[in-house]
């Protein structure tokens, strides 16, 4: 019943991590150290990942992608922060999938931003990558809740 509750929650701090990047275009820092603090009282209550550190090298792996993007203008700081952070949740498990639809999505937002429209032109400067990135982590975590 935790578990279910505190992933469930995870996948309610992505949607608003998407809203506010779509509204704002940023991150709040709040929301990936939410998640943070969330992921440390999972396994300290729930315990049953199969290799903690495994997660936090995952995280850390798409920190440090991040922050190259970040350097070069290819990524907000925030939408770093939100990869890093989706990939300590999803894990080595579901790494696989989660790439695959965050590399789907991104693909589906760039292609959408080349449309020939003046508010598509708008969107190319500044893409809200959180609409990339939060969907893939909210179906894994949503169905490992719901699996519990």
């Amino acid at each position: 019943m935790l578990e279910s509750a505190l992933l469930l929650v995870c996948c309610a701090l992505f949607g608003g991590a998407v809203v506010s990047d779509l509204t704002g275009r940023w991150i709040p820092d709040s929301v990936p150290l939410t998640l943070l603090i969330l992921f440390v009282f999972y396994t300290l209550t729930i315990g049953h990942l199969a290799s903690v550190w495994t997660h936090i090298a995952i995280g850390t792996v798409l920190l440090l992608v991040g922050f190259a993007l970040f350097a070069f203008g290819g990524l907000g700081g925030g939408d770093g922060k939100l990869m890093a952070v989706a990939g300590l949740w999803v894990g080595p498990h579901d790494l696989t999938l989660f790439l695959i639809g965050l590399g789907l999505i991104s693909l589906c937002l760039a292609l959408f931003a080349l449309l020939p429209f003046d508010t598509t032109r708008r969107l190319r400067a500044n893409l809200p990558f959180a609409v990339a990135i939060a969907p893939p982590a909210i179906v894994l975590l949503a169905l490992r809740a719901f699996s519990v």
